[in-house]
């Protein structure tokens, strides 16, 4: 457990010492070392006080009133009515715009590629489809092309 000679025991150390066996089993140093090895509570009292004291001289009325008058001003960069919020079978779009299913999770990516069955999922059979829980799609095109390119999709990892 990491120790502040100034204050204690830090409470992330607490936290991680009262969690069992972490996930790190490595050597390195955890989440509340790192922490702990870079603030210290004096640190920290020393940065509260200072944002305390900016808060208390800047009128919220005032900073209430600019945000207003910077809502007013500006234009949406969006010329599409805004789409209704909801849950049901049907994937929604602006009117003026369509969405096409390029890939779904589950999709051969080969020749060979195991049918798909979301009940009977391997880590085999998982390789060679295209997969779910996606953080970021981008598109890289080519020779300056809006229609010809790569399309890079990032998987998060799950275990």
């Amino acid at each position: 457990m990491t120790q502040d000679t100034t204050c204690g025991a830090f409470r992330t150390s607490l936290l991680e010492d009262n969690d069992g066996e972490g996930h790190n089993v490595s050597p390195n140093a955890t989440m509340g070392e790192i922490i702990a090895s870079r603030f210290s509570r004096r640190d920290f009292l020393r940065g509260s006080l200072a944002t305390a004291a900016i808060a208390a001289t800047v009128s919220p009325l005032a900073l209430l009133s600019a945000d207003e008058a910077h809502a007013e001003t500006a234009a949406s960069r969006f010329s599409f009515q805004e789409v209704e919020a909801g849950i049901d079978e049907r994937h929604h779009v602006a009117e003026g715009y369509d969405a096409d299913v390029l890939l779904r999770w589950g999709d051969a990516l080969f020749p060979d590629s195991p049918a798909f069955d979301p009940t009977r999922q391997t880590a085999e059979s998982q390789s060679r489809q295209f997969g779910y829980n996606n953080d970021y799609v981008g598109f890289i095109p080519i020779a300056g092309s809006s229609e010809h390119g790569l399309l890079v999709v990032n998987h998060v990892i799950l275990h």
